[in-house]
């Protein structure tokens, strides 16, 4: 039985000795390109860099972070493990959000892209939903989601794309087309959100196994 004691004990003070050895490395780590060194050295795919925007990501613990500044840590026991979350950056970036119907013209002769343009601009005016005709026309991915972009930050799609996304003359709700010469691909858009400010954060995860 003291046997058993004494080695009860020793587990629990090498496992409190190794947290606290995790909790001093990271607070030292204040920068992302300090915590991509300190993963080169924690080689799990379990510990990683995790991104939060508070507009896709509404779980209590990104809520909490969120609200957190850089270089707070947030702790999460389990029964198996000990989790910690260190914020390593924190921006408040423009963000705008539109839904569209993209033409790829690499694969689509430039004549029948016309006589989509022209099919779903009328429709649109007719009443039919711009989410319907999406699903219907649109060579992108997100076709099934209705041509929702969700909420994107500046410098994601091609410039001339977010040149039109922020310019002051294309008012909420209004459809506007734009061509992309570079890659020969066309859209029509249907700007859905005036632009907005998000916060993002960026945050070192860590755990620490028992």
């Amino acid at each position: 039985m003291k046997n058993l004691l004494t080695l009860t004990f020793c587990i629990f003070a090498f496992t409190l000795t190794a947290q606290n050895s995790v909790k001093k490395q990271l607070d030292t780590i204040n920068t992302v390109e300090q915590a991509e060194k300190f993963l080169e050295t924690k080689k799990s795919k379990k510990n990683k860099i995790l991104i939060f925007n508070e507009e896709k990501h509404k779980t209590k613990l990104a809520t909490a972070l969120l609200k957190a500044g850089v270089g707070s840590t947030k702790t999460v026991k389990t029964e198996f493990n000990t989790t910690h979350y260190k914020i390593v950056s924190k921006t408040n970036e423009r963000h705008y959000r539109f839904s569209y119907v993209f033409f790829d013209g690499n694969t689509l002769e430039a004549s029948k892209i016309v006589d989509y343009k022209n099919q779903i601009l009328q429709s649109y005016e007719d009443g039919i939903r711009f989410d319907d005709l999406a699903k219907r026309y649109s060579m992108d991915k997100n076709a099934k989601r209705g041509g929702d972009s969700g909420w994107l930050k500046e410098g994601t799609m091609p410039t001339e794309v977010e040149e039109q996304a922020f310019s002051l003359e294309n008012k909420l709700n209004t459809i506007y087309t734009v061509r992309v010469p570079e890659t020969n691909s066309f859209y029509i858009i249907l700007k859905t959100e005036r632009i907005k400010k998000i916060k993002e954060i960026k945050v070192l995860k860590v755990i620490d196994k028992k």
